[in-house]
């Protein structure tokens, strides 16, 4: 890798716990041996402190993972990455700017009486964390198992942690996957990853609203068909 240079380096914090830099490197690179992140909070007269790197799960990247001793607005840290002893790569990350929320938990979905089906879910934060509380939006995405291409998503634009799916949006007979993701308002940096998944099924039960349904066709058939049978009989 040439000095300098560092392919799509970028980073993001859940802004409780870490913040989390990561950059492209080759093949066969290993991180920990390799690099070597300094890091350090700007204006602020502290000594610099290190990161070792680890390789990612593709093996085409590196992770370096923060654990600052608090989060506040407006407060920037100065990177400095160095490849075998030689700096590479300065930047310079305020965390406030690349929020990338932890995902709701505790996903659960029950059945309503109408047929439809509840869908709730718990903030990924703790009380005592500076997200919690905050203005939040969340994505809904559902989709039949077996048909993970067709995914219906709907957005939630206000403070709630539940969705109703709807049954007229779901097909008898196939069983459903759903999931939610987050995106804190004050903190536009990234959407959270999407959350654990739920799984449902839509059976045949049938509603009053579907008997209705077929019976209208039906009834207008047989009453054709009696006319019919009546206009003959009469013209004989």
């Amino acid at each position: 890798m040439a000095a300098g240079h560092v392919q799509e380096f970028a980073c993001f914090t859940d802004y409780d716990k870490e913040l989390v830099c990561h950059w492209k490197v080759p093949a066969q690179t290993d991180c920990s041996r390799e690099f070597l992140l300094y890091y350090w909070k700007d204006l602020l007269n502290q000594p610099n402190e290190t990161c070792v790197p680890e390789n990612g799960k593709d093996n085409l990247s590196c992770t370096c993972t923060i654990h600052p001793s608090y989060f506040v607005s407006g407060l920037t840290y100065v990177l400095d990455l160095r490849i075998n002893g030689t700096n590479i790569w300065n930047y310079s990350v305020t965390p406030s700017l690349v929020v990338k929320p932890r995902p709701p938990k505790n996903l659960a979905i029950a059945k309503a009486e109408n047929g439809n089906f509840n869908l709730s879910w718990e903030e990924g934060y703790s009380p005592a964390s500076m997200l919690s509380g905050q203005p939040v939006i969340y994505e809904v995405k559902y989709w039949r198992k077996q048909h993970p291409a067709e995914v219906s998503v709907k957005a939630i634009n206000y403070q709630a942690k539940s969705f109703e799916i709807t049954g007229s949006s779901l097909r008898r007979g196939y069983d459903y996957v759903a999931s939610v993701r987050c995106n804190y308002t004050d903190y536009q940096g990234y959407w959270s990853e999407w959350s654990g998944e739920v799984e449902f099924h839509y059976d045949y039960h049938l509603t009053a609203e579907d008997i209705l349904q077929m019976a209208v066709p039906v009834s207008c058939i047989l009453i054709m068909a009696v006319s019919v049978f009546c206009y003959f009989c009469f013209t004989k």
